[in-house]
């Protein structure tokens, strides 16, 4: 017995020497277990890129014009010194073909037609009276009436008006070849009130903006007025 104790003794204070020297170690302390979870690795995928060719780049490119937002119609529409036919227009209608040219008087009616001998009833509102002389001779020979004829269509004489921020507004009889500016001083001065820098035309339902300062300086080509324009002075913002 006293040799057993001894030997227990002798081993114990082996461990002991070897733990301190570091020959062994204690067991270290079991800590709570983490779960594996894997780290997921994100795919960005880049937007597809433009393949340029550079074989082409001497190829001549059109420059883009940006479109300018305006309400202004092209000049050429006021160009122009030939009205359409409306309801209530009195003309003059002359038909040559033989035995003998006959003419007759016409009122545009509310449906913007003319009763045309041996044709009937011909559309002609909304139309100039070059198109509506066109469309009435080939009425004629269509139907086998007349192998050739002429039409010829007189258009009432005209009147424009002045209207808004001038001393004289009201209708105008319309002379010759009388153009914008003209049209305007028949109308006196402008009121204390009015934009003296642009006007509103209005001309087969359209109405656009006209800058007078362009005119004047010699920038753009002055207006012919025409039968039934209505020219609008607006009042000034200021």
């Amino acid at each position: 017995m006293g040799n057993l104790q001894k030997t227990m003794g002798v081993i114990g204070g082996t461990l002991v020497v070897m733990t301190i020297t570091g020959c062994i170690s204690m067991p270290t302390p079991v800590k709570g277990v983490v779960p594996y979870r894997p780290v997921l690795q994100r795919t960005i995928t880049p937007p597809p890129q433009r393949v340029v060719d550079y074989k082409k780049t001497d190829e001549p490119v059109a420059p883009v014009t940006p479109r300018a937002i305006t309400n202004v119609v092209p000049s050429v529409v006021f160009d122009q010194a030939e009205r359409v036919l409306r309801k209530g227009d009195r003309i003059q209608v002359t038909i040559y073909a033989p035995p003998e040219p006959f003419s007759c008087p016409h009122v545009v009616d509310e449906e913007g037609r003319i009763n045309i001998p041996l044709i009937g009833p011909v559309l002609v509102a909304g139309k100039s009276s070059g198109t509506a002389q066109r469309l009435i001779e080939k009425a004629f020979i269509d139907q086998q009436i007349y192998k050739n004829v002429t039409v010829i269509i007189v258009p009432p004489e005209g009147e424009y008006t002045v209207s808004g921020e001038v001393i004289r507004p009201g209708p105008y009889p319309l002379g010759r070849d009388q153009t914008l500016l003209q049209a305007l001083s028949r109308a006196g001065r402008y009121t204390e009130f009015a934009d003296k820098s642009r006007v509103f035309l209005l001309r087969n339902n359209e109405r656009v903006e006209i800058t007078l300062d362009d005119i004047r300086e010699g920038k753009r080509k002055d207006i012919v007025i025409i039968p039934g324009d209505v020219v609008e002075v607006p009042r000034s913002k200021w």
